[in-house]
């Protein structure tokens, strides 16, 4: 900025400005318009013809059981939707298998799909609409995330682990309750399925514990194709328990953890060996060497070679997203390059028009242009003195110098005076130019150091939001606890009121039937009606408290995940914009030393020279409204950081709403 600044201080032609302050209004514009998001998705192999253009893709960022398949067809490029039938089918070996109960265009990946390709058969779903033709869609195989199988190495390490669920309602139940918190605990000899302990429990249950052990069929676990959370725990003929995980990979986690346990147990690890590597009997003598199996070592091999083709497919994926960003990049830097080129051309052309109009002109400058020229530029240093308030002793410094230096000129060489004087104030007018842009690049420090603080400040405020929902949460928890604690003694004092009118009824049994007695005994009955009722009343009370605090909790559970989300995209956002102005910055600068370069080699050639021996003085006006572009341009910096500003606080709002 500086050194444009520098080049504009020597410009007389009101055209060569206003190209420059265009093309300096024109530059952030540019640098925030090359801001553009990258694709998170990859794409699958696609055959078939059709008469329409079908995309399959798979989104979440690698071949994961935690992506989503989205399968979408337009009547053209860009062009309006085509709505499709689908039908999905996970390909084991080479045998495909149809994944029943999904017919919509997405599908959830689950942990049944570790191993496998999924592939999909789509056609228009409406053949009036002039849509016609079959493509098919194949993707995989796909693998465990690196958490899901952290988790699972040390469950298998440990020997078990233990999880917790929700009951869902059963199929055909009608009604708000019929839920209860579970305990599965996986152990490498079965799996128990016991009621966690304080946890309100519906009425008609059973809560008893449930133990099975592994079986060639039992137990197995059924997921759900189209909702993430939801899965069968099939403990036996007659026992199936509809469950709900906390989350997708914890319900793919309990289904991949049965799993191994219940391969580990039943399948002999000896009858793999033997049919693998048989035993063969010691030769005999003399007897020639039998030819030897080589077909485990040929599957160990063929599946080193498979892991290592799918992490080159992956590796050529990603270089390949990377170039085609790289060239996007490029071809738009190369725009600007030339765009900003031509623009100081222009301008220098009409700059060394200038300089030989002005070789041209005639006998050397008067004394009286002198003292203009003298004049001029004293009004020039006092405008900048004027904007550098915050350094005067530094320049009341500089103005003894300048003084003395007078003086010592004045005194050496009388007769040239306002010459001496001129060069003595551009002289000091660099100095306070180089000051200037040392402050400048001071401010843009501070800047830096107050957008950390408020990222910091962000920060606090996030984990104090994260604080009070955890605290809201331990207080649900404890009036969960007191309601529980509450029904245990409205039961305990049913039970002792039936005990005792058990007690009564057996007296008066006992003793001779009288009008009173039957009185009494009625009167007892109808005491036992009204302790019923009220206990059913109080029954469904707790019930629906009990729902409105699983609601709640799974609320606040939802608000902390989007918090914790939010946070993280606060930082890459953060990561990135710093980023790209450390990459913004260094494209100015290498600029500006272009530009100073053709500078520097067009005063050598002295197209800059004129008789006098000096460029012609800076205008003040123009001076000044080079400076008013140049804060138009700041202004407007700042102008689209405070529209970020207010972006980042729209998406913190929505994500705390």
């Amino acid at each position: 900025m500086q050194t444009l600044k520098d080049l504009t201080s020597s410009l007389g032609d009101n055209a060569s400005l206003q190209k420059l302050r265009d093309n300096l209004n024109d530059l952030p514009k540019r640098w925030l318009s090359r801001l553009d998001q990258p694709e998170d998705y990859l794409l699958g192999n696609v055959t078939g013809e059709c008469n329409y253009h079908f995309k399959f893709k798979l989104e979440g960022g690698g071949f994961f059981q935690t992506g989503v398949l989205v399968a979408s067809a337009e009547s053209t490029p860009g062009g309006l939707p085509v709505p499709l039938k689908c039908k999905w089918k996970r390909r084991v070996g080479d045998m495909p298998v149809e994944i029943p109960g999904v017919t919509s265009n997405m599908y959830q990946i689950s942990a049944d799909d570790v191993g496998t390709d999924i592939s999909v058969e789509a056609q228009p779903a409406d053949a009036d609409d002039g849509h016609h033709g079959v493509v098919v869609g194949e993707i995989g195989p796909f693998e465990l995330d690196p958490a899901t199988r952290r988790s699972l190495d040390n469950a298998l390490g440990l020997g078990g682990n233990r999880f917790t669920v929700m009951q869902s309602r059963l199929p055909g139940e009608v009604g708000a309750g019929g839920r209860q918190d579970l305990s599965i605990q996986v152990s490498t000899e079965g799996v128990r399925v016991a009621a966690v302990q304080g946890a309100g429990y519906a009425q008609g249950r059973e809560a008893k514990d449930f133990y099975a052990e592994y079986s060639p069929d039992y137990p197995k676990v059924i997921i759900h194709p189209l909702d993430t959370s939801k899965f069968q725990l099939v403990m036996s003929g007659s026992k199936t328990y509809h469950l709900i995980a906390l989350s997708r990979t914890s319900r793919d986690l309990i289904a991949l953890t049965i799993r191994c346990f219940h391969a580990k147990k039943y399948l002999s690890t000896a009858s793999i060996l033997q049919t693998l590597l048989p035993v063969q009997q010691p030769m005999a003598p003399g007897a020639s060497m039998p030819a030897t199996d080589a077909r485990l070592d040929s599957c160990i091999v063929l599946e080193r070679l498979a892991k290592e083709l799918n992490r080159a497919m992956q590796q050529k994926e990603v270089s390949e997203k990377v170039l085609r960003n790289t060239n996007h990049e490029k071809k738009q830097l190369q725009e600007q390059l030339m765009e900003t080129i031509s623009g100081f051309t222009e301008v220098i052309e009409g700059l060394q028009e200038q300089c030989v109009d002005g070789a041209g002109a005639g006998p050397p400058p008067s004394v009286d242009r002198l003292q203009d020229q003298l004049r001029e530029v004293n009004a020039g240093n006092q405008a900048l003195q004027a904007e550098l308030n915050n350094m005067r002793l530094h320049l009341d410094k500089l103005q003894q110098s300048r003084q003395a230096a007078e003086a010592r000129s004045r005194a050496n060489t009388p007769g040239a005076g306002p010459e001496a004087q001129v060069h003595q104030l551009k002289d000091e007018r660099d100095m306070l130019k180089a000051r200037l842009e040392e402050l400048s690049s001071n401010t843009s420090s501070v800047q830096h150091n107050k957008q950390e603080q408020v990222h910091t400040q962000e920060l606090k405020r996030l984990r104090q939001d994260v604080e009070s929902l955890h605290n809201q949460k331990e207080q649900l928890r404890r009036q969960l606890q007191d309601q529980d604690k509450e029904r245990q003694e409205l039961q305990d004092n049913f039970l002792y009121v039936k005990g005792q009118l058990d007690k009564v009824q057996m007296r008066k049994a006992q003793s001779s039937g009288s009008g009173d007695g039957q009185q009494e005994l009625q009167r007892h009955r109808q005491t036992l009606e009204a302790v019923t009722e009220e206990r059913n009343r109080l029954s469904m009370r707790l019930e629906a408290v009990l729902n409105n605090a699983e609601k709640e909790k799974a609320y606040h559970e939802q608000s902390v995940e989007r918090v914790m989300t939010a946070n993280g995209r606060l930082l890459e956002e953060r990561d990135r914009i710093a980023k790209e102005v450390e990459r913004l910055s260094r494209m100015y600068s290498e600029s500006v030393n272009q530009l100073q370069g053709g500078l520097n080699e067009t005063n050598a050639s002295g197209v800059f020279r004129t008789d006098s021996g000096s460029g012609p003085p800076a205008d003040p006006a123009e001076m000044a409204r080079v400076r008013s572009s140049l804060e138009e341009v700041d202004a407007d910096i700042r102008k689209r950081e405070q529209e970020n500003e207010s972006l980042k606080n729209r998406i913190r709002k929505l994500a705390v709403a």
